[in-house]
């Protein structure tokens, strides 16, 4: 068990990006999802914002991520199910690694990708790979970020939904809320 414990400490150090958490802000990027909106980074200041990013492979982990997260801040009384995302404290974000996709198919993707999300959700369509550049890109796992209101990162993990990843992610954002 101690064995298990420290591997998982170690992986997380090892997947982590040094000398990102803290330091750095949110980029000042602009993204869109499947039905062509588009969200400003820089206009969620003021509201933690979780990001949870990785390769298309990894969508389902996205999703899970951004459930887990969602129903741990129900629980804990952070924001109600009738508040809109606007006013919601923290605003959760899937957004997928689609780089290399020439802009001839980007449109028919976008199609593709709306039958596939369920209604009223986003995914975030990261066209250039930005998020893999400045946070690193971790395989076919997911990779969050966790921004306080200031937009300073303030981690930034790789993983599933569960194990010290989770701990760490959920410690934090009862820390920041």
């Amino acid at each position: 068990m101690i064995r298990s414990a420290l591997a998982s400490a170690v992986a997380v150090l090892l997947l982590a990006p040094a000398g990102v958490a803290g330091s750095a802000a949110l980029p000042a990027s602009t993204f869109e999802d499947q039905d062509g909106h588009t969200l400003d980074l820089p206009s969620l200041r003021g509201r933690v914002v979780v990001i949870v990013y990785g390769t298309r492979d990894a969508i389902e982990q996205h999703v899970a991520w951004g459930k887990r997260i969602d129903g741990e801040l129900r629980a804990r009384g952070v924001y109600r199910m009738e508040d809109t995302s606007e006013r919601r404290p923290v605003h959760i974000l899937a957004l997928a690694q689609m780089g290399g996709i020439p802009e001839a198919f980007r449109g028919m993707l976008r199609a593709y990708i709306r039958r596939h999300v369920e209604k009223g959700y986003s995914l975030w369509l990261d066209w250039e790979d930005r998020m893999s550049a400045l946070f690193g890109s971790h395989g076919s796992l997911p990779t969050v970020v966790v921004a306080d209101r200031e937009g300073i990162v303030r981690l930034v993990i790789s993983g599933r939904p569960e194990g010290e990843a989770w701990r760490q992610v959920s410690e934090l954002l009862l820390s920041l809320t």
